[in-house]
């Protein structure tokens, strides 16, 4: 509008500056003159400030559907969920013809197409939406169940843009939303496994939870009635019978009027062997090694074993304080992934996985007559960069009791330094290093355990970075398996994680998915010092997977669209303010162009008839 004024304000005045004095008795023709000067003027400036040659309208919608598997929970299928976004679609069709479908992905469809349309994403994300109407210039409308992941991303949608959610009528439903279990189990063992339930919209009746392993029952609990989108967890004993194997574990929930199976069953692989993957291995045994494995069993989830020796070849397994062979020691060291051996550090020949070599300090030397002998203190002073200075930052170093150093720890990097007597120089207490997944951790001294013994902050420390060293170690615990999946258990839609056994740096598994004939080939790449990578995501069923060294299984689970959530959206305009408008301009069209010059021409030739210059 204030282009428009501008323009007509021109206009007058170059008409006015023309004709206004012009001393002539003819009149009406001088009028004629300035008013073709003028509408020409008016129509060459409008085009020059880029005036707009009609109102304002409103901008087109961009309409994205949720195409996520939730809305056949609630529907039963895709047919009936089609049905209950009709109505919102054809209310737009005659505005847009544009769809465009989001949850795995985003792509565009027609609105007559929708009968075309498979609700089988297994996620639900809307952020592409919204960057391509915010690219667009366009305001969103947003058809959904309400049941979206990031729905923090619609606070980011053009202003006009709104949120549409159809009436549907909930129905009884409890589903299992996690199953917690080891990834890896010692014959003999007892598992505690843990469920967590969750209910949909109108709650969940009375029902069972049962476990089996291999579809063999092994245990079952009582579930009580659930409340509109409550959650419990639940816990049951797996006792791990003998044999080594890689056994699937699948939870059932059975419950009254359950409306939706699909989200009822929860499986995880769990590889069964007869040596444990974790071994503390001690040769003389001290306050420092107790401490030491109630971090290390805390810590992990993985079986742990520990050996002792009490005198020149007597082992005892500790806790039961059983007698055990040498032999057996060694041979359960020497298989184990994760090992930390106390005392003789060469007990154990070098092989593959991670290692801690934990060298005690000496003891002191017995003291003469009329001679005072105490052992050298050292002072843990800093913590230098390392992989595991993030988790020991801030720990309160100069407050800790001295330990008994060994002499230098040698590694690649060092995680602790000490200092004698806090003198200036430091020498490194604690010292690692990264060989291409093989991990290991060179431990020296003794004391450490008064940190825990004194309770409060110094516990805290010990605590804190005994963690850390076992959590270091356990991402590198050592496979023959050129590669696995990990964890055992995922669902569609999620990438596969991969954890890497050997040193190879791209490591190429056959992939065949039970129940067919068809064999696929992955390769999954690692960082030069990385253990740990991911691939595609797979379609729901069991996966045999071999890789150079053996084989793994993985359990690819229904979608996280089939556990049922409370709706994270409402329905209604996302924002204040008017759609986003488009309003065409002057200067598209030709026509403007044409009849400035047709108006000035036409007023130079009136010009020449009136006797005018």
């Amino acid at each position: 509008m204030i282009r428009w004024t501008l323009a007509l304000a021109l206009g007058a005045a170059v008409a006015w500056l023309a004709y206004g004095r012009a001393s002539t008795t003819a009149r009406t023709p001088v009028v004629l003159l300035a008013l073709l000067r003028a509408v020409a003027v008016v129509l060459i400036a409008a085009l020059l400030f880029g005036a707009p040659s009609a109102p304002p309208r409103p901008a087109v919608p961009l309409i994205a559907l949720d195409a996520s598997a939730s809305w056949r929970r609630a529907a039963g299928d895709d047919s009936t969920a089609r049905r209950g976004v009709r109505a919102f679609l054809d209310s737009a069709r005659g505005t847009t013809d544009d769809l465009v479908l989001v949850g795995d992905s985003l792509r565009e469809v027609r609105t007559r197409e929708l009968s075309k349309v498979a609700f089988t994403d297994g996620t639900s994300r809307v952020r592409p939406a919204v960057d391509r109407a915010a690219a667009l210039g366009r305001p969103l409308l947003f058809v959904t169940d309400g049941e979206i992941e990031d729905a923090d991303a619609l606070s980011d949608a053009p202003s006009g843009s709104s949120v549409r959610i159809p009436v549907r009528t909930p129905r009884p439903d409890a589903a299992i939303a996690e199953l917690s279990l080891p990834t890896s189990a010692t014959a003999g063992d007892t598992l505690q496994v843990s469920a967590l339930l969750v209910a949909g919209g109108a709650g969940a009746a009375n029902g069972t939870l049962q476990l089996s392993v291999d579809g063999v029952p092994v245990g079952g609990v009582s579930v009580a009635a659930l409340a509109p989108f409550s959650s419990t967890r639940v816990s049951l004993p797996l006792v791990v019978s003998r044999g080594a194997r890689i056994a699937i574990v699948r939870a059932v929930l059975r419950a009254t009027g359950d409306g939706e199976p699909r989200n009822d069953t929860l499986g995880s692989a769990l590889e069964i062997g007869d040596r444990p993957p974790a071994v503390f291995v001690s040769t003389a045994p001290d306050l420092d090694v107790r401490e030491a494995l109630t971090v290390l069993r805390g810590a992990l989830a993985l079986p742990t074993r520990a050996y002792l020796r009490v005198a020149p070849g007597i082992w005892r397994e500790e806790g039961t304080l059983a007698s055990i062979a040498e032999a057996d020691v060694r041979a359960r060291a020497a298989a184990a992934g994760l090992l930390i051996l106390h005392g003789d550090t060469s007990f154990v020949p070098r092989g593959r996985g991670a290692r801690a070599l934990w060298r005690p300090a000496p003891p002191a030397a017995v003291a003469r007559a009329g001679e005072t002998v105490r052992a050298a203190e050292w002072y843990v002073s800093s913590a230098p960069p390392s992989p595991l200075s993030a988790s020991l930052s801030g720990l309160p170093w100069d407050t800790l009791p001295p330990i008994t150093l060994a002499g230098p720890a040698r590694g690649a990097f060092t995680v602790l330094s000490a200092s004698l007597g806090r003198s200036a120089g430091a020498v490194a207490a604690i010292a690692g290093r990264d060989d291409g997944g093989g991990r290991t951790l060179v431990v020296s001294g003794s004391g450490y355990a008064g940190w825990a013994l004194r309770g409060g902050r110094s516990a805290e420390a010990f605590t804190a970075l005994w963690g850390a060293i076992f959590d270091w170690l356990a991402a590198a615990r050592g496979d023959a398996r050129a590669a696995r999946p990990v964890p055992a258990a995922i669902r569609a839609g999620d990438e596969v994680r991969w954890k890497r056994g050997g040193t190879d740096t791209v490591v190429t598994a056959s992939i065949t998915k039970r129940g067919t004939r068809q064999t696929d080939s992955l390769r999954v790449r690692f960082v030069a010092s990385g253990v740990e990578s991911t691939s595609p995501a797979l379609s729901e069923g069991v996966y045999d997977i071999r890789t150079v060294g053996g084989v793994s299984v993985l359990i690819v689970n229904a979608a996280h669209e089939w556990i049922p959530r409370a709706p994270a959206v409402r329905d209604g305009p996302l924002s204040r303010g008017a759609l986003a408008v488009d309003a065409p301009r002057l200067s598209d069209a030709t026509w403007p162009f044409v009849l400035a010059l047709l108006l000035l021409c036409g007023e130079w030739i009136g010009r020449r008839f009136a006797g005018l210059r």
